[in-house]
Formats: C-alpha cells, structure tokens, sequence
C-alpha cells in the first residue's frame, strides 16, 4: 500500500461537518492524517445564505491539527499539484483542469436529486433515507460515474442541522474507504443509472416563503428543512416579516370555509399561535425577527403572510 497525499476542497456547513468529522470526531484519526493518507491542503471560502459562516470553523480546525489552509481566492495549481486524490465537499466553484484525482462528495444517493440543495428538497419531500454519494466528475451536473454511496435513515421529524451533523459522520466514512481503496490501488467508479435520475433546483431567497395553503404536514417539513443553519421560513405578522423556526403540527379542527394564515388561538402566553393551514393546523413554537428578536403574537386577528 502506497501512502496518499490528499487535498480538501470543503466549503459551507457540509464542508465544515466532514472535516469536523474528520479530525474531531469519534473514529478520528491521529491528527493530520487519514488511515494510509495525509491531508497536506485544506481550502475554503466565505458561504453565504447561512445564519453564520462555516469557514471560521474550517480555519480553526486546520489551526488545531496543523492543516496547511489556503483561501479560495489564494489557491493556486501548484498548491495541490502533488496531490494524489482532491475530495471536494460543499464545493460551490467551477475548477481548472479537472482530473481523475478529483471526487466530488454530493448529499444524495444519486442518480436521486441531482443539482442543488438535495437533503433540503428531500426533507421537504418527507424522504426517510438520505445520504452521500462520491462520484467523478464530468461535463454533466453530478452525472458521473460513483465511487461509493454511505446512507443514512432518519425520523419524520428530522431538522436539516441535525442531518447535516449526522451526515458529516457519513462524509468521513465514505472518505476513509476511498482513500484506503485508492491507496490499495482499487478505486475503480460504476456508470449511473440516467434513467432513475431526478434533480433539485437551486433555492434563493424567494423559496424561504410559507404558502400557508399547503398541508400543516408539508409546511412543518419545509420549516425544518430551512432551519438553522439557513436563514428560516418566512412569513409576515401584522405586515413585518418574521421567520419561523419550529412547529408541530396539532388536531384540526372542522372550518367550513377554511382561510389558510389566519390565527385561530394565541398559545404560551403570546410566544405562540394555532394557524389554519389549507389542510390541517400549525402550532408555531418558536419566530423571532429579522434582529433576531422573539416574536410575541399579541393580536388575534391576524392573517399571516398579510
């Protein structure tokens, strides 16, 4: 077995839970070093969208083991030209001269959810089995060939933090086998099934909105797949934005005509309120506002999103 020189490309929550996992987690390896590896580079960059920035935490951790870390914007081709594998994770940025030593790690199983923000789209689906693939990259979006696959079941409750954290673990398994492959000289890669391929669209701002309309069950979904570490599903409470970070869904109740966003009782002396929803009722634990303030529901007679 030959020792493999790795560089990490890592970038935003992902980028920071694999690399977390890597070096602090529980199956770490002695500091700096996979099994049969050592990481000499690590890069990353400022993440926007997110409620804080993950690239302070990759820098402390490189600090920590003594990682060698260049910025985005620093990098040069030199810098990673000795490497023998460059695995990239949260990885935003189109690269030069890409090769077979780059593996792409992407949040789904593919060909399931090709694209952008999978594990959102798939809790917001009410998938119960998400996980990461690592593939070769080619000229398509995340169309090429797969290294390996690490899954991961999780609850019908489940808040994207927490799959994120739990994903960061299935990061670095897939990444010691590879690597532990690689060194074997046994890393071959197996062609997708483009036929099974389904793809997520890009998300900005304008998705953070509730469509009050929706189901209560959905609506819960979507509140928890844009929670922390994103910004947090919008809504608007007597004509200010707010953002709402937990709910449950409880009994509804029979409303000939339903009129969904309209308060129906204030609950937790103000720090919450039952909402009508187009199918089934909301209870809204917890809102603050932009400045990161609570909200307190004072007033009854309000239509969210109004």
């Amino acid at each position: 077995m030959t020792e493999r020189r790795v560089s990490l490309f890592v970038a935003g929550t992902k980028g920071a839970n694999l690399l977390r996992a890597l070096f602090d987690g529980p199956d770490a390896p002695a500091p700096g070093f996979f099994p049969l590896a050592q990481v000499h580079l690590v890069t990353s960059y400022s993440s926007s969208g997110l409620s804080h920035d993950p690239r302070a935490e990759i820098m402390e951790i490189c600090r920590r083991h003594g990682l060698l870390y260049r910025d985005r914007h620093e990098l040069k081709t030199t810098d990673y030209a000795a490497s023998d594998l460059v695995l990239l994770a949260g990885w935003q940025y189109l690269l030069p001269d890409i090769d077979d030593r780059f593996i792409v790690f992407h949040d789904s199983l593919l060909p399931h959810l090709r694209g952008f923000n999978p594990t959102v789209t798939a809790l917001i689906l009410g998938d119960r089995r998400v996980g990461v693939t690592a593939f070769r990259p080619d000229e398509g979006v995340d169309t090429g060939p797969v290294y390996g696959q690490e899954a991961l079941a999780i609850g019908e409750t489940a808040r994207i933090g927490e799959v994120y954290e739990a994903l960061g673990g299935a990061y670095a398994r897939l990444a010691r086998r590879l690597v532990e492959r690689a060194a074997m000289g046994s890393l071959a890669a197996t062609p997708q099934d483009h036929s099974a391929a389904t793809y997520s669209l890009w998300r900005n701002e304008d998705d953070y909105t509730i469509d009050w309309t929706g189901a209560a069950s959905a609506i819960r979904r979507f509140v928890d797949a844009v929670s922390w570490p994103y910004l947090g599903a919008r809504t608007r409470y007597r004509g200010a934005e707010i953002r709402i970070d937990r709910v449950m869904e409880i009994p509804d109740l029979r409303f000939p005509l339903r009129q969904p966003g309209k308060i129906w009782t204030l609950s937790g002396n103000g720090e919450g309120a039952d909402v009508v929803c187009g199918e089934g009722m909301l209870r809204i634990l917890a809102a603050r506002t932009p400045d990161a303030q609570p909200v307190r529901f004072t007033s009854l007679r309000q239509r969210l999103g109004e």
